[in-house]
C-alpha cells in the first residue's frame, strides 16, 4: 500500500468519521482532491436539489491515513545493512 503525503493526510483528517461533507466547505485543494480520488481514498458524489459535490473518506483512505510514513536517512541505512559515512 502507498502511504499518504502530509497534505493528503491533512485533507483526509477533515473527512474522517464525518460521512459525506460538502466539497465547498473544505479547503480548496484541487490537486490533492484529484490525487485522492485517483487513489480511491475518497469518494465524490453529487447530491441535493443544486447537485452539489460531496466528499467522504473510504476504508482504503482510512488505512492509508493510518499507515506509517517511511523515514529516510540513518534508520533506512540500518535496515539495508549499510554503514553511515564516517565524518572527517
Amino acid at each position: 500500500m502507498m502511504f499518504a503525503t502530509h497534505p493528503e493526510r491533512q485533507f483526509m483528517q477533515r473527512l474522517r468519521g464525518a460521512g459525506w461533507i460538502k466539497a465547498r466547505t473544505l479547503p480548496r485543494s484541487v490537486r490533492t482532491v484529484k490525487s485522492l480520488l485517483q487513489k480511491g481514498w475518497i469518494e465524490k458524489q453529487y447530491q441535493g436539489p443544486n447537485n452539489e459535490a460531496f466528499l467522504r473518506l473510504t476504508e482504503e483512505g482510512l488505512e492509508a491515513k493510518k499507515s506509517p510514513v517511511p523515514i529516510e536517512g540513518r534508520r533506512r541505512m540500518v535496515e539495508l545493512g549499510l554503514k553511515a559515512k564516517a565524518k572527517s
